[in-house]
């Protein structure tokens, strides 16, 4: 797989996506007369991605291929509006996966959260969290924090790894978004 292009010098640093170890493929599609590409979601940095498919063989929706497979062509950046309406019915999907390949990075939110303002809660960045739930919720992690996604789920009475995904399909459908947990917590070297 190539990361850049053909005229790319080799002094300017890491490509965008060299740290990306694999790709999930959100959609397969036909582009005549050139063949194949996808859209697809990278790990562990969660960027969208177009790429040519030199071989489909091993390749379907829902896959998921090593981010260097010499089966597709160069990676390159894709706008949310820009991707197939099967690869943005995939997305939420396809981020919930990435979330539990890597968990840890996206406990963190939970285990760290704390007040953005004097009436607001970083837990209220979430889907139908208000106030009340977001300071029972920092009752309920205590000091020791939680574990793993099911012992959120089980204290609070939520689907934390869901929230989280679809919180990062809000940040990815809208880059003027911010606070931004992607860029915090999967994008930074923290």
């Amino acid at each position: 797989m190539q990361l850049g292009g053909p005229d790319e010098s080799d002094e300017e640093g890491p490509g965008p996506y060299e740290s990306e170890t694999h790709i999930r493929i959100l959609d397969l599609m036909d582009r005549r007369p050139m063949g194949h590409e996808i859209h697809g979601l990278t790990e562990p940095s969660m960027h969208l991605i177009r790429a040519r498919v030199n071989e489909s063989a091993e390749m379907s929706k829902n896959s998921r291929i090593a981010a260097d497979s010499e089966s597709i062509g160069p990676l390159s950046e894709i706008r949310h509006r820009d991707l197939s309406p099967a690869a943005i019915s995939e997305l939420t999907e396809a981020l919930l996966a990435t979330i539990f390949e890597n968990p840890e990075k996206h406990l963190g939110f939970y285990n760290s959260a704390g007040p953005m303002s004097l009436k607001y809660h970083a837990f209220q960045l979430l889907s139908g969290i208000g106030n009340s739930k977001a300071l029972q919720m920092v009752k309920l992690r205590g000091i020791s924090g939680w574990s793993d996604f099911a012992a959120v789920d089980e204290a609070c009475g939520i689907d934390s790894a869901r929230l989280l995904a679809e919180l990062y399909v809000k940040e990815i459908e809208d880059d003027a978004q911010t606070p931004r947990l992607l860029d915090i917590l999967v994008r930074s070297d923290i």
